[in-house]
């Protein structure tokens, strides 16, 4: 065999390995957006770019959802604690939020109402349930299960409200929310 032969016996095998690693990230990335996971979190965890992320899933599986479901908020949210970003993880359930009072489609809004995996929190995920479940109540649609949450065992106010503001935030909280523990002025959900 010639020089030149193994050369270009060598390049075709290093193309098929490509390919068949490309194949295999394109499900990687598949399979944890199918599982729920944000485009945020699965670049974070492949060690790509959101932007790769988002070109990979639209060549595999269409074009994305441009809502967030509970399941994708709650590991937003999740990757956001983990960052130490309270503040962008509330802006995160409020997009979440806001963006299942919009759905009209039935299937949209059992893809919404999915079972989220926990945020790593208990607050977390009693905040997220109590959001879902108060739109449900106003929506006139049955709120899924996963969203029947205990007290938690002590106050909490996930946006700085307590302190000097306690009162106006603790008057300004929805029932749906302080009979958790939660207390959260009402106006947190009407701005991203």
């Amino acid at each position: 065999m010639t020089f030149e032969t193994e050369i270009a016996k060598r390049s075709r095998r290093a193309d098929e390995l490509v390919r068949q690693g490309r194949a295999q990230l394109r499900q990687v990335v598949l399979d944890a957006h199918r599982c729920g996971l944000s485009q945020r979190r699965i670049a974070t965890l492949t060690g790509r770019s959101q932007p790769e992320v988002g070109r990979l899933l639209r060549e595999i599986a269409g074009p994305a959802r441009p809502w967030l479901t509970a399941r994708a908020a709650a590991e937003a949210i999740k990757g956001e604690l983990e960052r130490g970003d309270e503040d962008f993880a509330l802006r995160t359930l409020v997009v979440a939020i806001n963006d299942f009072r919009g759905l009209q489609d039935l299937g949209e809004i059992a893809d919404f109402l999915r079972r989220p995996r926990p945020t790593g929190d208990r607050r977390w995920d009693t905040l997220l349930a109590a959001s879902v479940a108060q739109t449900c109540r106003r929506r006139g649609i049955t709120a899924p299960k996963w969203t029947r949450r205990t007290p938690l065992t002590s106050w909490w106010f996930p946006a700085d409200g307590g302190g000097l503001l306690a009162a106006r935030t603790m008057s300004r909280t929805p029932i749906d929310f302080s009979r958790l523990g939660i207390w959260l002025d009402a106006s947190a959900f009407q701005t991203a």
